[in-house]
């Protein structure tokens, strides 16, 4: 666990991977070995110390959802379901594992059922509001709603986050409120100015407003960063 604190997940695993075989009943073991993998992005690997953890203590912090999730990365969205529902019983902060679900539902083509997940999540008004409400924007933006996704993503840019000022970026652009958009998008680049694709976002509302040479610079600089990173 020390090790895993100070970011050297790659030797803490066989010592976590040794704990576990000695201690097969132990979902504290477990879990962390997942935690290790998932931090090294190998997040296939992962799956089986999470799915012990889940399995052998389904109240332990974090233990479902992690797996859930893990399984969602890995575009097994319908095995995520059911350690997802697990957490969404036990976690105190449910918003998380609610949200959580209607993304699998959504990868799924069933966008009803993700859509009642989402709101859902958002009622609750829980720690997880924000990653609830860029879920659900996310969600709307991609039904082709960008105008209901804006008013959903207005109030999760507390605490600002690039993330969330790509997603209402996004959502204003789609529904021609390019000022705004640009507003947005700026304020991305500056909390994350490594993220290529929102640069070119932000190049493309530049262009839609005439602001050409403003569009450029951005295009270069996204150009200079290689290709886009995931949003």
């Amino acid at each position: 666990m020390a090790l895993l604190e100070q970011g050297r997940a790659a030797e803490a695993v066989p010592l976590l991977k040794e704990a576990s075989g000695k201690s097969p009943k132990n979902a504290q073991y477990w879990k962390a070995l997942g935690v290790a993998y998932a931090s090294m992005n190998e997040l296939r690997d992962s799956i089986e110390p999470f799915r012990q953890a889940c399995t052998l203590d389904p109240k332990l912090l974090d233990a479902c959802y992690y797996y859930g999730r893990n399984l969602y990365g890995t575009d097994r969205y319908e095995d995520a379901l059911a350690p997802l529902e697990k957490a969404l019983a036990a976690d105190a902060v449910k918003g998380r594992a609610e949200s959580a679900i209607g993304q699998c539902l959504q990868a799924l083509g069933r966008p009803e059922a993700a859509e009642k997940r989402f709101l859902a999540a958002v009622a609750r008004h829980d720690r997880a509001e924000q990653m609830a409400r860029l879920a659900y924007g996310q969600f709307l933006i991609r039904q082709g709603r960008a105008t209901e996704a804006v008013e959903l993503l207005k109030p999760a840019q507390q605490p600002e986050s690039p993330e969330a000022s790509y997603e209402l970026g996004l959502a204003l652009s789609q529904s021609g409120q390019l000022e705004e958009a640009a507003a947005a998008l700026q304020r991305a680049v500056r909390l994350s100015p490594r993220k290529s694709a929102t640069r070119l976002l932000l190049a493309k509302v530049y262009r839609r407003l005439g602001r050409v040479p403003e569009a450029e610079s951005e295009e270069m600089a996204a150009v200079a960063m290689g290709l886009p990173e995931q949003q």
